[in-house]
């Protein structure tokens, strides 16, 4: 039996509004999906660290690249599976920096005591030759939500950049509100 993409649509949406902490949702249509890739271009052309480190956002493009893309705009505690969101690697793709989630800080530096935090929750790897020139990679995150909805499969998730961000807020009608943004996708399997 086939099942019908509006009802589909309508089921991840109403699954979503759901999720606590959730304020606004939005199915990007095909302009908005040009202009937010644009600018993650843009994004990554400027690069991190002010300009100074190039970076790789494979979480937006696995999304982006999906047959249906939107935007939440919400609470940033609703994304639970945030490990192994961002990574510095070197030309050879060895990790030579990773984020620690709060929640595993603890256990990380059990394992790992001669840990360098440059911050609260990005550590730096001691120990590993750096070959060529560094970058960072935003990861592409699980987004266990949508689970068990007829229709969709490939699911998946990525953090935008604050350009996107500011024009998702623009058209949601949350500019200037302490929220946060997110991009899913996924695939629409309706045979």
């Amino acid at each position: 039996m086939a099942i019908d993409r509006a009802e589909v649509l309508r089921r991840v949406e109403e699954r979503v509004l759901a999720i606590p902490g959730v304020v606004a949702m939005r199915y990007l249509d095909p302009e908005l999906k040009e202009e937010v890739t644009r600018l993650e271009l843009l994004a990554e052309k400027n690069g991190a660290c002010m300009g100074m480190m190039p970076f790789v956002n494979e979480g937006v493009w696995e999304a982006l690249a999906r047959d249906v893309s939107f935007m939440i705009v919400g609470n940033a505690h609703l994304i639970v599976d945030n490990e192994g969101l961002l990574y510095m690697k070197d030309a050879k793709g060895q990790v030579i920096g990773e984020y620690v989630p709060p929640h595993l800080k603890e256990a990380f530096l059990r394992e790992h005591p001669d840990a360098n935090f440059l911050s609260e929750d990005f550590v730096l790897h001691s120990g590993v030759e750096v070959e060529g020139e560094p970058y960072f990679l935003i990861n592409e995150v699980a987004f266990r939500y949508l689970d068990g909805i007829p229709g969709i499969s490939r699911v998946t998730s990525g953090s935008v950049s604050t350009m996107s961000d500011d024009l998702v807020r623009s058209v949601t009608g949350h500019v200037g509100e302490k929220q946060w943004t997110h991009l899913v996708g996924f695939d629409l399997s309706l045979d």
